[in-house]
């Protein structure tokens, strides 16, 4: 997969998601990785440790970082174990090509009807919630 590509797709997903900036590290550190292996290997081993150094995270951040990128497909990770020499093997997917692009809020604009029995006011309508850059 094309590394710019990974990025451009990335930031379409953040769009919708709003990765924290845990979540977006450790994702680029990943890219970081795959490609200093030229992109050879589907699968490479990284340990904890070193990872939680080099991102500056916990160990349950790096946890929850890792559970909400492998959510949205963006990577696969088998964790290693207990001991200092079983490293967790992590894969980069290829992410969907065509995302989602609809935001996940509703910004729609409500409108109430005057249902009162004075005909002159009936049949007006107003905003309800909407702001000036609602169109």
């Amino acid at each position: 997969m094309n590394y710019l590509k990974l990025i451009s797709i990335f930031w379409q997903i953040d769009e919708q998601r709003s990765f924290s900036a845990n979540e977006t590290r450790l994702y680029f550190y990943l890219l970081k990785i795959a490609n200093s292996f030229f992109w050879q290997t589907e699968w490479f081993e990284y340990g904890d440790e070193k990872m939680k150094a080099y991102v500056g995270v916990s160990s349950a951040v790096l946890r929850t970082a890792r559970n909400n990128l492998k959510e949205v497909h963006l990577i696969d990770f088998i964790v290693g174990g207990a001991g200092q020499r079983v490293k967790t093997r992590y894969q980069i997917l290829t992410p969907n090509l065509n995302p989602n692009l609809n935001p996940l809020y509703n910004n729609k604009i409500k409108t109430k009807t005057n249902n009162k029995r004075d005909e002159r006011f009936s049949k007006r309508e107003y905003v309800a919630s909407a702001s000036d850059f609602d169109e």
